[in-house]
C-alpha cells in the first residue's frame, strides 16, 4: 500500500477524518494510550503575576502502548475566549514534535490558532512518510500553546473558570494502516482566575533631565521636566482616577506647563497650581484595567531664581524637595478599601532634592602647598622648602585683599625653622604704586606674619599676609590676580628616612584657612572671601638603597650667571647641572668653561680615590677629548676644560655634546651620560617692521622673534637701532628682559615689540634696523650674547 501523501492529506483534513472509537476523558497523563495536557490546572489570582495581560504555556503529549503503531496525529484544543485566548504556539522540536523527533520525512501542517468566539481552538497535526512507523509503547510531546490571560474578576465576584479542552473529535492518532488508534484517553486542564487584593502600587518623581544644576551656569529661566508616574500598577486594582497635590519650592521654582500621560483620556482632567503646590486630577483611562507603570503628567519647572559668589561662599545652593501628598486613587470598584473605592499604595520613594547652586562669577580662590621628593640620597638634617600657593584669584570679583591659614605638618619627621613670603602680594602692592597709588608713587607694602604652632590643630605653622591700604586708608587698582606664592616655609628633615625600611610619604594639610576682601571698590567693606577646598602638598621621604652609584654633574660659567659654588665643586644648581642618572645640563655658551663631577657612591657612601673615565664627544659623534680624575674624600671626581671656538665656521659645533663618566667598582663597570646643547644664549630669529616708506616724524613699529635653549634664567638686554644712509644712528630702544625655563631640546621663544620714531635731521635714503644683544649694560661689564642682527631696511621719504 501507498502510504505517502495520501496519508499527509487525510492527517492535515481533520474534518474527513470523523471515524473511531468513542472517547474517554481523563485528566492528567493517561495511563492508556492517548493525549494529556501538561500542567493539567492553571490557578491565578489579581494579587500576583500573571495577572490581566500576561502569558502562561501549556504542552500537549501524547502515548501509544506496546504493539501499536503510530504514523499521524492530529490534535484540537478549544478553550474559552472571553478568559483566555491562544497568542502563539509551536512545536516542541522547532518544526516538528518531539515525539516524531528522529524520523526521516515528518510532514508538520502549520498550526492553525482561531480565537473568533465561533471557533475557539488551536489545531496541529503531523505525519510520517513511507513506511516508517512508531512502534509502541512510546510516548512524547508535541506542541505548546501560549496563552493570554484576557480578563479577571471583579472585586467580590467569583472567580472565573474554564478547561482548556482537548476536542475528542478532531483529535486522534492513525496507525499504519490510516486506522484510528482505538480508545484514546484525554487529560484536559483546568484553569482559574480569583480577585485578591494585589500588591500596592506607589507614586514617584522623575526627573527627565538633572536633579543638580551647576554652579559654572546662569540657571534663571532654564526650564525641566519632572514626571510624576504611578508605579507597579495591577491591573486587579481597576484603577478609574488619581488625585495628587506636587509640592515644591515655590520660590526657587515655578510650573510653566503641564501635559498629561497619554493613558488618560478622561474630560475631568485638571489642574490647579498655587506657588509651591501643584495639584492634578486624572481619569478615564483608556486601556480598562489599566497596569504597570503609567506616567500622571509631566509638569515643566522653570528656575525663577540664582545667587551669586561672591557675596554668597563658594557651595552655596537652594534646594526644592519634589513630594506628593494628599494621593487619592479611585478604583471603579467600591468594593475595594472596605467599600470607599480607595486603593492603598505605598509611601513615595525617597526622590533626590532640586539644587540650584549659586553661580559663581569667578572660581574661588584655593590654597595649596607644593609637593616634594627628598632623597634617596642620605637628606636627614637636610633643609628643604615648600610653597604656599593661593590660585585662581579674580580682582574683579573677590576684591582679595588677604588670607591666613595652617599648614599642618609631621613633628616627628621634620620641623619648620623659617617662613618667607612669597612674591604674589608684594607684586601687586608694587603695581599699585606704578599706577599713581598712594598720591606720592610709594607702595603701600604687605602684613606678614608667621608662628610655629605646636599644640593647636596639632603642629602647624600660622601664616597671614595681607595687602596694606595707602594712606587715606584705601585700597587701589590692581589688587592681587591670578596665581602666585604667597609664603615658603623652609623644614628641616629630622627624621623618616631608615634605609632598607619602606619609603615615608607625609601630608602637609591646610586647617583654619580664611580669606577677606572687599565688596566693591567704591564703599570698600570688609567681606569674607569664600575659598575652594585646599589641595594639600606631601614630603616624600626615599629610604631605598642604592648600590654601585656614580652621578655625573656640572656646569659653566656662561658670562658669570647661572653657576653655583657647592663644596668647591661648581655646578649648575639642580637639576639644571644633570644631577641624576642620564640628567641633561643646561647649555654652554661659546668658549665657556665647563665643569664636569662625578660623584661614585656605593649605597650613598662615597668610595675615595678611584680613578674615573671622562670621555667627551661633538655632535657630530667625534671624540673631543678623554680625561680622568681620582675621587676626592667625598668621592666626587672632577675635570675642566674650555669649549673650542676655532677660526672657521665656529658656529657648526653648536648643538647636542656627550659626556660619557665610567669607573669600575667591585668589579662591576658603572657609568653616568650628561648632554648639553653648546649654543648662544638666546638667538634671534626674525626680524619685521610694519611698511616700508616712512616720512620723517613717523615712527617705525620694530617687532623681533628670539627663542633660548636656557633651562635657567638668563638676563638679556636687546638694544634696537636704526642707522641712516649715511650711517648716523636716528634712533635706539631696548628691552630688557630674561630667558629661560625651556626644557632639554626644545627652543623657547618669545616676540617683542618697540616704536623708533624719525627725527627731522634723519637723512633721507635707505635705513637699517640693527638689534643687539647683551646680559647687562655693556658699561656695567656686559658682554654680547648673540650675534647682531641687521636688517631689514627702510626707506626714509624726503618729506
Amino acid at each position: 500500500m501507498n502510504k505517502g501523501l495520501s496519508k499527509l492529506l487525510a492527517t492535515v483534513l481533520v474534518t474527513a477524518m470523523l471515524l473511531g472509537a468513542m472517547p474517554m476523558v481523563m485528566a492528567a497523563e493517561p495511563a492508556g494510550p492517548g493525549f494529556w495536557l501538561d500542567p493539567d490546572s492553571f490557578s491565578y489570582n489579581t494579587g500576583a503575576h500573571p495577572y490581566v495581560g500576561d502569558y502562561f504555556n501549556v504542552t500537549v503529549s501524547g502515548k501509544i502502548d506496546t504493539g501499536q503503531k503510530l504514523y499521524a496525529t492530529n490534535i484540537a484544543l478549544t478553550f474559552d475566549n472571553t478568559q483566555l485566548q491562544a497568542h502563539r504556539a509551536g512545536y516542541t522540536h522547532g518544526s516538528i514534535s518531539n515525539w516524531f523527533f528522529g524520523h526521516a520525512g515528518v510532514t508538520s501542517a502549520s498550526i492553525v490558532i482561531d480565537n473568533s468566539s465561533s471557533s475557539e481552538q488551536v489545531l496541529a497535526g503531523e505525519s510520517l512518510s513511507g513506511s516508517d512507523i512508531i512502534d509502541g509503547p512510546s510516548e512524547g510531546s508535541i506542541m505548546w500553546i501560549e496563552f493570554e490571560i484576557m480578563s479577571a474578576p471583579a472585586p467580590g465576584d467569583p472567580a472565573l473558570t474554564s478547561t482548556i479542552t482537548v476536542n475528542t473529535v478532531d483529535t486522534y492518532m492513525l496507525d499504519d494502516n490510516l486506522a484510528h488508534i482505538p480508545d484514546l484517553l484525554f487529560g484536559d486542564a483546568s484553569y482559574s482566575m480569583a480577585w485578591s487584593a494585589p500588591p500596592n502600587p506607589h507614586l514617584e518623581v522623575i526627573n527627565s533631565t538633572t536633579n543638580t544644576f551647576n554652579m559654572y551656569t546662569h540657571w534663571i529661566g532654564t526650564t525641566f521636566d519632572e514626571d510624576i508616574y504611578i508605579m507597579n500598577l495591577n491591573s486587579g486594582w481597576y484603577l478609574s482616577n488619581i488625585t495628587t497635590h506636587f509640592t515644591y519650592n515655590g520660590t526657587l521654582l515655578n510650573v510653566t506647563n503641564v501635559v498629561y500621560g497619554p493613558m488618560w483620556t478622561g474630560p475631568g482632567n485638571s489642574f490647579t497650581d498655587n506657588p509651591g503646590d501643584l495639584t492634578l486630577f486624572v481619569e478615564g483611562p483608556s486601556t480598562v484595567p489599566p497596569s504597570g507603570d503609567i506616567l500622571i503628567a509631566t509638569v515643566t519647572m522653570n528656575i525663577r531664581t540664582q545667587g551669586d559668589v561672591p557675596p554668597l561662599p563658594y557651595g552655596t545652593y537652594d534646594a526644592s524637595v519634589r513630594t506628593l501628598t494628599g494621593t487619592v486613587l479611585k478604583s471603579t470598584y467600591l468594593s475595594i478599601g472596605g467599600g470607599t473605592g480607595i486603593i492603598p499604595f505605598d509611601p513615595q520613594p525617597s526622590t533626590p532634592d532640586i539644587w540650584v547652586f549659586a553661580y559663581l562669577s569667578a572660581a574661588p580662590p584655593t590654597l595649596s602647598a607644593s609637593n616634594i621628593i627628598l632623597g634617596p640620597n642620605p637628606v636627614l638634617g637636610e633643609l628643604f622648602d615648600i610653597d604656599i600657593t593661593l590660585n585662581n584669584v579674580n580682582a574683579n570679583a573677590q576684591h582679595l585683599i588677604g588670607v591666613q591659614f595652617r599648614v599642618q605638618y609631621d613633628a616627628s619627621l621634620m620641623t619648620p625653622v623659617l617662613v618667607t613670603e612669597g612674591p604674589f602680594f608684594p607684586h601687586f602692592a608694587d603695581l599699585e604704586a606704578a599706577g599713581g597709588h598712594p598720591p606720592n608713587g610709594y607702595p603701600p607694602g604687605t602684613w606678614f606674619v608667621s608662628f610655629f604652632d605646636p599644640d593647636t590643630y596639632g603642629p602647624n605653622v600660622l601664616i597671614g599676609t595681607m595687602i596694606y591700604p595707602d594712606e587715606f586708608g584705601v585700597w587701589n587698582d590692581p589688587l592681587p590676580d591670578g596665581t602666585g606664592v604667597i609664603a615658603t616655609i623652609t623644614f628641616q628633615l629630622i627624621g623618616g628616612q631608615s634605609f632598607g625600611e619602606p619609603d615615608v610619604v607625609t601630608p602637609l594639610t591646610f586647617v583654619e584657612e580664611k580669606a577677606v576682601g572687599l565688596d566693591n571698590m567704591v564703599s570698600q567693606n570688609i567681606v569674607y572671601v569664600s575659598l575652594a577646598p585646599s589641595v594639600p602638598g606631601s614630603v616624600t621621604i626615599i629610604t631605598s638603597w642604592s648600590g654601585r652609584m656614580i652621578d655625573l654633574y656640572g656646569g659653566a660659567v656662561n658670562s658669570g650667571w647661572g653657576n653655583l659654588v657647592s663644596d668647591c665643586y661648581w655646578q649648575f644648581p639642580a637639576p639644571y647641572g644633570g644631577q641624576g642618572l642620564n640628567a641633561p645640563m643646561d647649555l654652554v655658551e661659546p668658549q665657556s668653561w665647563v665643569y664636569l663631577n662625578a660623584n661614585v657612591t656605593y649605597n650613598w657612601w662615597p668610595v675615595q680615590h678611584k680613578n674615573v673615565a671622562f670621555e667627551i664627544q661633538m655632535p657630530d659623534g667625534t671624540v673631543y677629548n678623554k680625561l680622568s680624575a681620582f675621587t676626592d674624600t667625598y668621592g666626587v671626581a672632577s675635570i675642566g676644560f674650555r669649549m673650542p671656538w676655532p677660526c672657521d665656521n665656529p658656529e657648526s659645533l653648536f648643538g647636542v655634546w656627550h659626556i660619557t663618566a665610567t669607573v669600575q667598582l667591585a668589579d662591576v663597570i658603572i657609568n653616568d651620560t650628561m648632554a648639553f646643547h653648546y649654543d648662544y644664549i638666546v638667538n634671534i630669529w626674525k626680524v619685521t617692521v610694519d611698511k616700508f616708506q616712512y616720512n620723517h616724524g613717523e615712527c617705525v613699529q620694530i617687532e623681533f622673534e628670539y627663542g633660548s635653549h636656557a633651562q635657567q634664567t638668563y638676563p638679556v638686554l636687546f638694544v634696537v637701532s636704526i642707522i641712516d644712509n649715511l650711517g648716523v644712528t636716528v634712533g635706539i630702544a631696548t628691552v630688557q628682559t630674561t630667558v629661560g625655563g625651556t626644557v632639554f631640546c626644545q627652543y623657547k621663544n618669545w616676540t617683542a615689540r618697540v616704536t623708533i620714531c624719525l627725527p627731522k635731521w634723519a637723512y633721507a635714503g635707505i635705513a637699517t634696523v640693527h638689534i643687539n644683544g647683551f646680559d647687562i649694560e655693556p658699561a656695567e661689564g656686559g658682554v654680547a650674547i648673540t650675534p647682531e642682527w641687521v636688517g631689514p631696511t627702510i626707506a626714509i621719504q624726503p618729506y
